[in-house]
């Protein structure tokens, strides 16, 4: 992307070739996923004092995911647990029964 000031088009971001002597002793990038694989988890980088960015491979965001899941059915059970101490909830015998009422299914057992 290229930006326009009085002296004309100007590089928004320049990208060097090589790098700075002070990041010399630095990880490369290569370094960095290879570190992400190994690990299986995120990586998060920050220049100066520029906001963080993370790096996730495919297999830590998926977890990522699972978790989140895992942890909205805890949730969810712990809820309904609640809502059957206070009485607020019907036997699963009876729920079953008026299912199989409802769309004339036969009882198995």
């Amino acid at each position: 992307m290229v930006g326009t000031d009085t002296k004309g088009p100007q590089p928004m971001l320049e990208v060097k070739k090589g790098r700075a002597p002070q990041a010399q002793d630095d990880p490369t990038t290569a370094q960095y996923v290879d570190r992400m694989e190994r690990e299986g988890r995120p990586i998060t980088l920050r220049v100066d004092d520029r906001p963080p960015l993370t790096i996730a491979d495919e297999r830590a965001y998926q977890m990522l995911w699972e978790l989140i899941d895992r942890i909205e059915t805890i949730e969810a059970v712990r809820e309904g647990l609640q809502q059957m101490e206070r009485g607020e909830g019907r036997p699963a015998e009876e729920v079953f029964k008026d299912m199989r009422k409802k769309y004339r299914l036969p009882r198995v057992e």
